[in-house]
């Protein structure tokens, strides 16, 4: 049998696989209590008042070119924004005037020489595919950094109350804090030498932005053994100080001295002493330690403004080569998503994921629903290890069940880094913490003449919420290891929750189902996508041409002609040009091994 007779028949066999998966998922009524359909729509106004609001929708887009040995990284964002009315129909959104706001924008240019991309991104690698994976890591955090400072200045204004991203916000945040936490590893940044008027940063303050944010508020910190020390720092950024003793209990701990290993091992963690006072009597944090938060916004827009809005270099603050690593603009990264979600007490942040690989849902979600009654009398799943693809079969064989628009129930984003098989334990080594962001899937569109048509399956996720959502928390017993430990995750159930019942309403609203591409998703979103990449088409050519004025006299007056630029380069350039005039080929480039010196 040749190739052709056994592709076609490898490819039967992986048709019948699909279909054997759609057959399994028609009929599953038992996984309806899994959806929420259209929303009344006396819950929505309970949330935002009735009347006109704004909404703005973000995105950005990036790209690099290679010029003599030189990266030229170009990264830009924008923002789109109409009116929308909430009344006693519901939601509607004004998209016949969207315009794009001139004052949500933000771009960058960062040259870059090949040898020090490894001083950047902190990775080193000997092949160009590995020097290349890497150098892509620096548009990309600037492109991050465009989007969430122009969704925390398009937060500013009062009349906006929605903010769309073309980003999921847990998918953004949890790189970031691998970041931070090898900052913290390493003991060192750039950012340590940055002045700000609440004082230098330091390495404690970055280790508080990571898991207390802004510090206050109605925010709850687990009480797993690992997050006391921050603990302790929001009891007393919240009390001018506190006796010992007290401390203790409210931490859990059965004396004193458990207290002063808890203190040891932040200050062993981030090399800073952060208490004054005595265990055997009160304590209280130093000055300096209760600052961080203004210190961390200041570090974060001064950032911010020197990147996008000054004509120096991008990655050096003043003279020398102390460059801004990856490491160091995700930081700032994951400083504006906590001045986000400080923001979000006012605004509705929604971070939109198209295309996502997930498969918490499937794997966690459902098979916990499953176990907490939830779901009853499942049956077996498919082994489809795909969120959206499940989803998207799912209810196109169930259209009566799964009625468009539809989303999913809404969950803790902590269930990603868990697994249920008979019980709950951690997928990797600890569980992420919870609380912090909470998401689902959802669908908008299916076809009138064959509802099993429909649009595709997309993942929003906001942060939590603890007004609405803290009535959803409950206490689950989950294997970390060998230890058993309480999570306190969010978990919508049976009830459903009213902001997120606002979010489908809101996505319902600012589709278009006149665009193939747009059906589905969001109009903001799209036209912002479309304005960035045209953006960056026009830059491309533009900033290559400035950069070769620049370098090429450099190349001429210090005769770098080999060695700025690649052989394979070179050797491309002169082969083409041979071609173009008609010129024989160059002596030895063609002709038999023999001809060659017998190789």
């Amino acid at each position: 049998m040749g190739i052709p007779e056994r592709l076609r028949s490898q490819t039967s066999e992986m048709a019948q696989i699909f279909v054997s998966r759609v057959l399994n998922l028609r009929g599953r009524e038992d996984l309806k209590p899994c959806f929420r359909c259209s929303p009344p729509a006396v819950h929505i106004q309970d949330i935002i008042e009735p009347g006109s609001h704004s909404a703005v929708g973000i995105d950005g887009s990036m790209e690099y070119d290679e010029l003599l040995e030189m990266l030229l990284f170009y990264a830009c964002a924008t923002g789109f924004r109409c009116t929308f009315t909430i009344g006693e129909g519901g939601v509607r959104f004004n998209l016949k005037e969207v315009w794009r706001d001139s004052r949500l924008e933000a771009s960058a240019s960062v040259p870059l020489w090949m040898e020090d991309v490894s001083s950047v991104t902190g990775d080193v690698g000997s092949s160009e595919k590995e020097l290349i994976w890497s150098a892509e890591k620096v548009p990309f955090a600037i492109m991050t950094m465009a989007e969430l400072y122009l969704a925390l200045k398009a937060s500013e204004d009062p009349e906006v109350k929605v903010v769309f991203l073309d980003r999921p916000l847990h998918g953004t945040f949890s790189p970031l804090a691998r970041d931070v936490r090898t900052i913290l590893k390493n003991k060192r940044s750039a950012l340590l030498n940055l002045e700000t008027s609440h004082g230098r940063p330091s390495l404690l303050d970055l280790g508080l932005v990571l898991v207390l944010g802004c510090g206050g508020g109605a925010f709850t910190l687990p009480s797993r053994r690992r997050y006391l020390p921050y603990m302790l720092v929001k009891i007393l950024l919240e009390n001018d100080e506190v006796r010992a003793g007290d401390l203790a209990r409210r931490l859990g701990l059965e004396d004193v001295k458990m207290l002063e290993r808890v203190v040891g091992w932040l200050v062993e963690k981030t090399g800073e002493e952060f208490l004054e006072g005595d265990l055997s009597g009160t304590l209280r944090l130093k000055p300096r330690v209760r600052d961080f938060w203004p210190r961390m916004k200041e570090l974060a827009l001064s950032v911010v403004q020197h990147v996008f809005f000054s004509s120096e270099h991008p990655l050096i603050f003043g003279r020398g080569e102390d460059w801004l690593t990856v490491w160091d603009l995700n930081a700032v990264n994951l400083i504006l998503i906590q001045m986000l979600r400080e923001r979000s007490r006012d605004v509705l942040f929604i971070g939109i994921a198209k295309d996502t690989t997930a498969s918490d849902f499937i794997t966690c979600v459902v098979p916990y629903a499953m176990a907490s009654g939830l779901v009853k009398g499942g049956g077996s799943l498919p082994a489809i290890r795909h969120d959206r693809a499940f989803l998207t079969i799912l209810s196109g064989a169930n259209p009566d069940i799964c009625s468009a628009p539809w989303r999913t129930i809404s969950y803790d984003t902590c269930f990603t880094s868990m697994v249920y098989s008979g019980k709950m334990s951690a997928a990797r080594k600890r569980v992420a913490m919870e609380r912090q962001f909470v998401k689902a899937y959802f669908q908008l569109r299916e076809f009138q003449g064959d509802r099993e048509l429909r649009s595709p399956t997309f993942l929003y996720d906001r942060f939590f919420s603890p007004e609405f959502d803290s009535e959803f928390v409950s206490d689950l017993k989950v294997m970390e290891g060998d230890s058993e430990v309480t999570v306190s995750p969010y978990w919508e159930g049976e009830r459903s929750n009213p902001l997120d019942d606002l979010i489908l309403a809101l996505l319902s609203a600012s589709d278009n189902p006149e665009v193939l591409e747009v059906m589905g998703h969001n109009q903001l979103l799209y036209l912002a996508d479309k304005a960035v990449k045209a953006e960056i088409k026009l830059m491309k050519d533009l900033l290559r041409s400035v950069a070769e004025l620049e370098l090429g006299p450099l190349s001429r007056k210090y005769k770098l002609f080999t060695i700025a630029r690649r052989f394979r380069d070179i050797r491309s350039e002169k082969e083409r040009s041979r071609s173009r005039s008609g010129a024989a080929p160059a002596p030895g480039t063609t002709g038999s091994a023999d001809r060659l010196g017998g190789f």
